[in-house]
């Protein structure tokens, strides 16, 4: 049965996070993410998913962003600087969105948490 489920914040939300690896050793340029995640919903052929993800400071370099997210910043802050030099820094309470394709730097400047959505088309 269809259900309607609170996501989670604070120290409740801590609980349910586990290690994940989105930054790859080829993309990372520096730092330590050390990423937790928490899924939230996903689609049943896993291409659409709502979440949050904690990451500790740390730069890499995407050649193209897998998919279309939309990302809304909770605590620390991250700067996206494209491969045309425009940058924009996102702190609490921001939100944004990336689409699929995007190139350039991604970086997180402070512990971030962020709760997000995103698809990613099959091939």
């Amino acid at each position: 049965m269809p259900s309607a489920t609170p996501i989670p914040t604070g120290p409740e939300l801590a609980a349910t996070m586990t290690p994940s690896a989105y930054v790859t050793a080829e993309t990372l340029r520096a730092g330590d993410p050390q990423e937790h995640e928490s899924a939230h919903l996903a689609s049943a052929d896993q291409r659409f998913s709502v979440g949050s993800w904690r990451a500790q400071p740390y730069t890499e370099y995407i050649e193209s962003y897998p998919g279309d997210e939309f990302t809304h910043v909770l605590e620390g802050s991250l700067t996206l600087i494209s491969e045309d030099g425009v940058a924009h820094t996102f702190g609490p309470g921001d939100s944004f969105t990336l689409e699929r394709g995007w190139r350039g730097e991604y970086r997180v400047d402070a512990p971030l948490l962020k709760q997000f959505a995103i698809y990613i088309p099959g091939e």
